[in-house]
């Protein structure tokens, strides 16, 4: 197998070249340049010998990275423009692949976009736009190719079943009536086939059907009998918000350059869990940094993560969901202070004790832990019905105050306290104008609200695709201003000096060949 090339300096017969619509339109050169940055040894290798000619690799890897960058996902518009777009036709060197071409390269290569993520984000590493010091990592809801509409509950499941079942007892009957001659109406080839087709439907169903019962059983059982599985995308789950199958897609932006520094996209419907996998996938793709830090909405905030994050000594700052139930003070609120507000007694009023192991409400009763339930111990107090704060700090099913503190609080108790210093709130307002933005540019601006592709693992290549999309566009503005010209181009900078070489080596050989001639006595020299 070959590949099919072009020029792009080629003058055609109508007096233009391919090269002359770049000029109009710089990013398309630019993206050109940079996949020729690129190893594409493993995309390469993935094209047999045999066969006929095919478009070459690296003009469609660059064609797709262009049409994501400017909101162009769908095959048949893609195919469309290459046959009218100049930008388009640039890089294809006026090459027309078509729709079903399009799709397959996407389709066959989608895992290989996670390579060239962080191939591209090592040239930016390399040409110093950034240091990569502070990181914010967020989530977003991305919906999935399929629609609610293929989503069903066990119930559901169990009926469609039922009903499946009926009609393939009913194409039985049939082909028996077939089989024995009863009517010469009846094409028994067509309704065996149909029957088959049911037959297999049937157990796709049931399979859905074994993976919903396993589902379940990792959520909350006042949540098992509504939870849907979509029988065409059993990956995808139904995303809080819009009650629509999807993922949820997650992104580390650095602070400084808005460029994404990692990904990954998981099935959960939310990002609990998610901080420690993020900061791992950042330190792998632009290697370890001691005096990297990370800032994360109240979304990651959870006290295993918190734990691990103090242990392993990991500058974070994680935003708390419930400020009000961590004691970080150093004295409780006085009585009088409450009594004024005329509020609630919350817990952060109360102070903790941690060598003594007892926490000191604000009317001076201490809570002594009495019993421990699960991971949590039970701080009870006494002397409360006589207190003055005892209508408004005790619950009327309880006749004294009871505090449940978890094993891991005192990681929460630790972030808590960090968040309270002048350096975390400029950090979490950092975090509000660097990643928060970036998802608004991929939902908005470049339209990415649904997966093209099925499955979490295709739908993960294709998120890395976005996030090239956006960096692409975010290096281009850099390459505009100036800070990235000579980073970019040095490849093709080496060329030139190669080529100026190589004519200087070739003149040199053609006025020894032409001194030869003029006079035979002169032998051709064989080294520069």
């Amino acid at each position: 197998m070959g590949f099919i090339t072009s020029d792009r300096s080629q003058t055609s017969l109508l007096g233009f070249c391919v090269e002359d619509f770049a000029k109009e339109d710089p990013k398309s050169r630019f993206v050109v340049e940079l996949v020729s940055r690129l190893d594409l040894r493993p995309l390469f290798a993935r094209y047999s010998e045999q066969g006929g000619d095919s478009y070459a690799p690296s003009m469609m890897l660059a064609l797709w990275f262009f049409a994501y960058s400017e909101n162009q996902i769908h095959t048949r518009d893609l195919e469309r423009s290459c046959m009218f777009d100049t930008r388009y036709m640039y890089i294809t060197g006026n090459q027309r692949p078509d729709h079903t071409t399009l799709s397959r390269f996407r389709k066959a290569n989608i895992d290989l976009m996670s390579e060239y993520f962080v191939q591209i984000l090592l040239l930016a590493q390399e040409a110093g736009l950034s240091d990569f010091k502070q990181i914010a990592i967020d989530g977003t809801k991305i919906k999935a190719k399929s629609s609610g509409r293929h989503s069903y509950t066990e119930d559901q499941l169990n009926k469609k079943i039922e009903r499946l079942r009926q009609d393939i007892a009913h194409y039985m009957q049939r082909c028996d009536f077939a089989e024995q001659g009863a009517t010469d109406a009846l094409n028994l080839e067509a309704l065996q086939a149909e029957k088959a087709r049911l037959e297999e439907l049937e157990k796709e169903l049931l399979q859905r059907k074994e993976q919903l019962q396993k589902r379940k059983q990792t959520l909350k059982p006042e949540k098992r009998d509504k939870h849907q599985i979509n029988i065409l995308e059993p990956e995808a789950r139904l995303m809080p918000k819009d009650k629509k199958p999807g993922y949820n897609s997650q992104a580390a932006v650095d602070t400084q350059t808005h460029l994404i520094v990692a990904t990954d996209v998981t099935d959960q419907p939310n990002d609990q869990g998610q901080l420690i996998p993020m900061i791992q996938a950042v330190e792998k793709n632009i290697d370890t940094d001691p005096d990297r830090s990370y800032t994360a909405d109240a979304g990651y905030h959870n006290t295993e993560d918190l734990k691990a994050l103090k242990e392993n000594n990991i500058d974070a700052i994680v935003a708390d969901p419930a400020p009000n139930n961590r004691t970080i003070k150093e004295n409780p609120t006085s009585v009088e202070s409450i009594l004024e507000q005329d509020r609630k007694v919350e817990r952060n009023d109360f102070v903790y004790y941690q060598d003594e192991d007892y926490y000191q409400c604000p009317a001076g009763n201490k809570l002594l832990p009495v019993k421990n339930k699960g991971n949590k111990t039970v701080y009870r107090a006494s002397g409360c019905p006589s207190c003055p704060l005892a209508k408004c700090c005790i619950s009327s099913k309880k006749e004294v105050k009871q505090i449940h503190r978890s094993h891991r609080e005192g990681a929460a108790e630790w972030m808590a306290r960090r968040l309270n210093t002048d350096e975390a709130k400029k950090r979490m307002k950092m975090r509000a104008t660097s990643v928060e933005p970036v998802f608004g540019n991929l939902k908005q601006n470049l339209g990415f609200r649904r997966f093209s592709l099925q499955g979490l693992q295709n739908v993960h290549g294709e998120f890395n695709l976005m996030c090239i999309a956006h960096n692409l566009n975010v290096l281009f503005k850099m390459m505009q201003q100036g800070r990235l010209t000579a980073a970019i181009y040095a490849s093709q900078s080496r060329i030139n000096q190669f080529m100026t070489i190589s004519k200087n080596i070739l003149a040199i050989y053609i006025f020894r060949i032409a001194r030869y001639f003029f006079n035979p006595n002169k032998a051709i020299y064989t080294s520069i």
